[in-house]
């Protein structure tokens, strides 16, 4: 994962002080609390815009012309981004057999940790992309899985630009033209350096000019993923305290986290740190630890779904 530089911590420094100063952004998005039925396999004609229930918010993208239902391969183009020619940028999808663009579908999107190549990064794109398979086919949305740029397969991430954050936009954009998102309901995961990246995007969200923040976002996951590697980088611990009270939204949150995995005490903090700045232990904040290491399952993901699904985002 590309980050580390002095710059970044400098960054990172200057911010945590600035939002000392700056309090919750302007024009913040609602959390809204679905109906429980919405989570239910028999009741996706409800989840997906079909026969809406009243108080259920709805942001259909209207898109249509994209592939086939099942597998898809996609790509978008960010110029000066990564290695590949004119910037392209490739991501993999799931759209579920019942898939039609009459009806707008929630989405999520899937970030990879870090495998030590690009080429490996196309793999494990994939091998997220089909993690989450099973549990979007039964349980009715759409699952976006790019795949990182950096050479040694890792998130290209500001300072600088363009950076993966672009690629994300684009993606993002993409696929909502392509099929109809249910705009309100577009959930963020992230597995190890992927986790990371999903932190920053939503406790810095005032930095970067991307949807995937705390206003766009109906919620978000981590797996093996921590503040303190990327979100917090250079941050004392009062500076990151800072961050996350100055969010706008308590954004529904869910954590997963081996019990040998060595970043088990930096997520147990980011835990308590959440709780202490306003989530609801069991409602917006879910909180796993599992027997295992630095790794997660099918079954997590569903867990994760699970928790999330409950949950769009309002005006």
């Amino acid at each position: 994962m590309k980050h580390g530089s002095d710059r970044v911590s400098i960054a990172r420094v200057l911010l945590g002080a600035l939002l000392v100063l700056s309090g919750p952004y302007a024009q913040a998005a609602t959390t809204v609390r679905l109906p429980g039925g919405i989570c239910a396999a028999d009741d996706t004609v409800f989840a997906t815009g079909f026969e809406p229930w009243a108080g259920v918010p709805s942001d259909p993208s209207q898109g249509s012309g994209g592939a086939a239902p099942g597998a898809v391969t996609g790509e978008v183009f960010v110029p000066g981004l990564g290695s590949e020619p004119g910037g392209r940028q490739v991501f993999h999808l799931h759209v579920p057999s019942g898939y039609s663009a009459a009806t707008a579908w929630p989405l999520v999107i899937a970030l990879h940790g870090a495998p030590g190549s690009h080429a490996a990064a196309v793999n494990a794109a994939k091998a997220t992309r089909n993690a989450w398979a099973g549990v979007a086919e039964a349980q009715g949305f759409i699952v976006a899985a790019p795949v990182s740029s950096g050479a040694a397969g890792g998130w290209i991430v500001p300072p600088g630009a363009p950076t993966d954050y672009d690629a994300l936009a684009a993606i993002l954009a993409r696929v909502a033209a392509d099929y109809n998102i249910e705009q309100s309901r577009i959930y963020l995961w992230g597995f190890s350096a992927g986790g990371h990246v999903a932190y920053d995007l939503v406790v810095n969200a005032s930095e970067y000019a991307t949807p995937l923040n705390q206003h766009d976002l109906a919620g978000f996951a981590v797996s093996a993923g921590v503040l303190a590697t990327l979100a917090c980088q250079g941050d004392t611990i009062m500076q990151c305290d800072a961050r996350v009270a100055a969010l706008p939204r308590r954004l529904p949150l869910d954590i997963h986290i081996g019990s040998s995995d060595p970043l088990l005490p930096y997520a147990r903090s980011d835990r308590e740190r959440f709780l202490a700045h306003g989530w609801q232990r069991g409602s917006t904040l879910g909180y796993h630890e599992f027997a295992g290491g630095h790794t997660y399952s099918a079954a997590q993901l569903g867990a994760t779904w699970a928790t999330l699904c409950r949950f769009a985002r309002g005006p």
